[in-house]
């Protein structure tokens, strides 16, 4: 009996021991990781001073402002340099041309083909609309956010659109470099030879060449032949952004929000750029990245004056 308590006490002391030793270790760890952000704000707070920039932007330092345009950074720098990474991950050129059968298995039919069955010239004026307008609201939504931000109580709608949009746009550019999916346009006018190669193919602005001919001018041909993604119909990010818009706050309503990803859905399929799935895979992608963002990990919540103190280190350290 006494062997077994000697023996007690020392797997207790032990376990003691052990606990201090974590706890010390875990102190010690949180001390570096401390030093290490005061060091890189007093850094950015020098650099701020040196070029007379703002150490704050509406309570929020500058580092976490710069954050938020890391997912935007991100895919554009996949983006602009698209055969540049194919070609370092060696990933395959030719698409995936299985949506429109993956498609007809679930909805038992290709909704494009519906929606594109009568075709005039007034209907694609109205469908190249909301594709022109489509890439000012990258350019327009965040600078719109951040100008009103008081009427939308903080900085953080500006800050949330870039950060999910950015994810949003970097996680389809990632699907489109790893599994490239040929949108209707290309499987319905690819000729292969007997090798399986493709011999030729339909322009890229798909039916908005039709537009093009009527107006004598080639806006889309243009637009489109510049383009350094060809295959890359799942996700529509057309689709996509208009609904970061929506979830994150549409500058005229809900209402008109939810209109115009209506509108782009449905330009999308009409002009033959797009598979239905494609569309709720844009919409589904950008649910899921503001699910995540509210419920997870939100990087711009809860700046007080308190953080804002606290990016003012370099005040502190110079005395």
């Amino acid at each position: 009996t006494l062997l077994y308590t000697i023996k007690f006490e020392v797997q207790i002391m032990n376990h003691v021991r052990r606990k201090k030793i974590s706890e010390s270790w875990d102190n010690f760890t949180a001390s570096v990781c401390d030093l290490a952000e005061a060091e890189w704000d007093y850094s950015i707070s020098k650099v701020c001073q040196y070029f007379k920039l703002p150490l704050t932007i509406d309570k929020y330092p500058v580092k976490v402002v710069g954050l938020a345009f890391v997912p935007a950074i991100f895919y554009l720098t996949f983006f602009n340099f698209f055969s540049f990474w194919q070609w370092i991950f060696g990933v395959p050129t030719e698409p995936w041309i299985h949506l429109p059968s993956l498609e007809f298995k679930i909805f038992g039919c290709n909704p494009h083909q519906i929606f594109s069955r009568y075709t005039s010239p007034w209907l694609d004026t109205i469908a190249a609309l909301p594709y022109l307008v489509h890439f000012l609201l990258v350019l327009m939504y965040p600078p719109y956010c951040y100008i009103n931000r008081k009427r939308l109580g903080s900085l953080e709608p500006a800050l949330r659109s870039l950060w999910c949009g950015g994810i949003v746009c970097s996680v389809s550019v990632l699907t489109q470099l790893f599994l490239p999916t040929a949108p209707p346009w290309f499987n319905e006018s690819a000729v292969y030879d007997e090798e399986g190669r493709v011999i030729h193919s339909a322009y890229n602005e798909a039916g908005f060449q039709r537009l093009d001919a009527y107006y004598g001018y080639f806006l889309f041909h243009e637009m489109y032949s510049k383009s350094p993604i060809t295959y890359g119909s799942f996700p529509s990010l057309h689709v996509a952004f208009p609904t970061v818009i929506l979830m994150n706050g549409s500058w005229i309503s809900w209402k008109f929000g939810l209109f115009h990803v209506c509108i782009i859905s449905w330009a999308a399929l009409y002009s033959h750029h797009h598979y239905l799935i494609d569309v709720i895979g844009g919409i589904l992608l950008t649910f899921f990245t503001y699910q995540i963002y509210n419920r997870v990990w939100n990087p711009f919540q809860n700046y007080n004056e308190t953080t804002t103190r606290k990016c003012r280190l370099s005040e502190v350290m110079d005395m």
